[in-house]
Parts: C-alpha cells; structure tokens; sequence
C-alpha cells in the first residue's frame, strides 16, 4: 500500500511541476529564477515543510532539505537535480530527479522513523540547484559550480543575463537570495534521463553512469563594421556576420576531421545591430567542443583558434574568445557505483553502464565527495524539447531504482572514493 501511494505521489509532483512554464506545445519553459521558477520553488518549499523537512537557501539560491536520523553520525547523504529549463524544454530533464529524490528521503525518513534503516548517515538531504541547464545565466552548471567552488559566488551573483539582470537582482526578486551555509556532503546521487537512446536499444531500465565527456565551452565576438547593405560596396565591407559564418562552419568540421569522437556546435548567436539593410558590426557565438578524450578537445580547440587567426586575412574582420570554460573529462565513483549496481540488480532492474555526453550537476560533486548518477530511458533520444518523453512505468523504475540504491548506499560502512577518481579539496 505505501509502495503504491508513493509511486502515485511520485507521478502527480512530476506532473504539478510540470504546469510551473508549461508550454502550448506539451514542454516547460522555466529558466533560472525567473517567476516560474520561483513558483516551482515555492512549492518544493511547501513540501519540505510539510513533509517534515528543514529548509536551508544557500547564498546562490540552490534549496535544500534536511532530514536528520536520530544517530550521532556526523555524515551527510544528498541527493536531487536541478528544476530550470532549457527556452521550450521537456518536463523531465531534471525535474524528475528532484521528484524521485523527495518522495525517496520521504520513503527513507519514515522507515528510519520506524526502525526498519538503520542509516549510518547522520542526515539526509535533497536539493535543487540554481541554474543547471545555463540557458538564463552562464556557464552551465551554475549553483553547483559555486556550491562546489569552482565559480567564485561574488562572480556568480554579478553574473547578468541578455537582458542585463544579475543573478543577485534575479534571486530577490523570487525570494531565494538565501544565507544558509550547507556543509560539503559526503555522498552525492542523481537520477536523470538518459538524453540519449542507448538504454531503450538495449532494452535496460537503468543506465549507471561511469564517466561524462570533457566540454570546451568559448564565448567568441567577432567584430566588423556597420555598413549601408545598399551603395557600400562588397569588397569595402568588413561584415561580422559574413566572419562568423566562417567559425560556424569551422566548428562543425571539427567533428569530421578528430581522431576521437567529437560534438561541436555554435548553440546560440547575437548580431549587432540586426538590422535588415545594415551590415553586421559585431556577432557573438557561443561554441562547444565535446569529447571523451581530453587530447582530441586540445586539438580541437587549437583548430579553431588558428581559425580564428585566418578571419582578418578572410574577411577583414577581427575576432576573439572572450570566456572560456574547461570541463575535462570526468570518471565517477567506481566503489559507490559497484554497490549501486548490485542494489538494482537485486531489485530486479535490467541495468547497464555507460558514459554521458550532457553536463550534469553530479559531474561537479564528483570533485568534492563520492558520486553516483544514473538513467531512465528516454523515448528516441530526445530532450530539451517538448517531445522529451519517459514514460510512468520507467518513471517508476527510476524511483524504485533510486529507492534500492539510496538505501544501500546509507547503510554500508565509510568508504573513501576510488583513488583513481579525483576529488578536490
């Protein structure tokens, strides 16, 4: 009977989130902090303090539950994701790990209550972090970038968006410019959706991830001059656009021409001043590289900055990179993820290991404490799009999924990480 309310409960939060931006297209559209974000935060607020949860709001406005067993284990168990969006998103991506992790620590609280666990964790916690997807504020990433130290939080809060709205005006004006100081956990676990179609080809419910992709992440303005697109001449023009188009092209043949497997791509675009009958002054690309192997991203960035190096010859125009961001290549907790296997294993889940392309916020915990991420399938490989799909029954698998592999994790003795995985002071 609690089996069952719980997989209900689960599904009806994944479905009340879903209204918080719904689009007309069946998606979600709820970037970091803007109103509906603040509304889903109202509501996972709500929860926490009606399911018997503390309520702690970091300075860069990641949310957090705490639950504490009645032991004197001084070890904290965090689990959870992220609720912003991509602009036209799906209503998975992200939120399901959030959900799945309330109703579990819901699930865990009451049976440590009853003496039915016996944690040897002396809290247990969920959080949703600020700004994951990078849509609204960059780098990707963000609230865990800071909560792991990687982004300085004075950075952070000046950080503004296309509009020039800071992060710190961002977060007032949705209530969640909190003050709360959470100490660094000491095991991290996330569920996701897969974001790819590995898992449905091979017919598992589980994907437990082992390692994510390295990212090159560059911010490149190209600058030319704003020109009459009607007398000037064609050869007299130094057009930004015409400049940019060349570095579009480049990245994608990046891909073709790398001695590993290479994604490349330019995501987003500003022109200045986007006029129909002027010619471009100034164009900002937003660009990424991403690989399993750290020489090929070398490469690959070294490619594009001699490419960068041609457009005066090319175009006349000049170009740089004006923010660079490094993820390298990451490995997660072998002896964690052992242990998790053997718990879905037993729970009767089709399970299989693999890699991840997509950032994630566990790929920042990683660097301060063991972590483990795993997978629910997604239809046809689809996400940050409406048509993002995981249907009830593997909704289901991921909680039950999680449920077993949370539970196992609380109850083994301390474990240090795998020493061949590196994790930051």
């Amino acid at each position: 009977m609690a089996e069952m309310a719980a997989h209900a409960e689960v599904l009806a939060l994944l479905a009340e989130f879903s209204a918080f931006g719904a689009t007309k297209a069946g998606g979600v559209s709820r970037l970091a902090c803007d109103r509906t974000d603040g509304l889903a935060r109202d509501r996972l607020v709500q929860w926490f303090k009606s399911n018997g949860f503390e309520v702690l709001i970091d300075p860069i406005g990641n949310v957090f539950g705490r639950f504490d067993f009645a032991n004197a284990a001084n070890r904290t168990f965090l689990c959870g994701s992220h609720l912003d969006s991509q602009p036209h998103g799906g209503r998975f991506d992200g939120t399901l790990g959030v959900v799945t992790a309330m109703v579990v620590a819901k699930t865990l609280k009451a049976a440590a209550l009853r003496g039915d666990l016996k944690p040897l964790y002396g809290s247990l916690m969920v959080v949703a972090w600020t700004g994951e997807e990078g849509a609204r504020f960059q780098p990707s990433l963000f609230g865990s970038g800071v909560f792991v130290q990687h982004l300085p939080l004075e950075t952070a809060l000046k950080t503004t968006d296309k509009d020039g709205v800071t992060v710190a005006r961002a977060l007032a004006d949705i209530g969640y410019a909190g003050r709360d100081i959470v100490a660094r956990p000491d095991h991290y676990f996330e569920l996701h959706i897969e974001q790819g179609n590995r898992l449905a080809t091979a017919g598992k419910s589980i994907g437990l991830v082992e390692a994510c992709w390295g990212a090159t992440k560059l911010l490149v303005t190209v600058h030319g001059r704003a020109d009459h697109t009607g007398p000037t001449p064609m050869e007299a023009r130094k057009d930004a656009l015409v400049a940019a188009s060349h570095l579009v092209v480049a990245v994608n043949d990046l891909a073709k021409t790398a001695s590993a497997p290479l994604h490349s791509s330019v995501g987003r675009m500003e022109i200045e001043p986007n006029s129909p009958n002027t010619v471009a002054e100034r164009v900002r690309l937003w660009v990424e590289l991403r690989s399993d192997d750290q020489e090929a991203l070398s490469v690959a960035l070294a490619g594009f900055k001699a490419k960068l190096g041609e457009l005066p010859t090319l175009t006349g125009c000049g170009a740089e990179i004006t923010s660079e961001t490094q993820r390298p290549v990451a490995v997660f907790d072998k002896v964690g993820l052992d242990l998790v296997e053997m718990a879905v294993t037993k729970a009767g889940f089709g399970a299989m290991r693999l890699s991840t392309i997509a950032g994630h916020d566990a790929i920042s915990l990683q660097t301060i404490c063991p972590t483990t991420l795993i997978f629910v399938p997604s239809k046809d490989g689809i996400s940050h799009s409406p048509e993002e799909f995981t249907s009830d029954q593997e909704v289901i698998a991921g909680y039950e999924a999680s449920l077993a592999a949370i539970s196992a994790l609380l109850t083994v003795p301390p474990f240090k990480a795998d020493p061949s995985v590196p994790h930051e002071s």
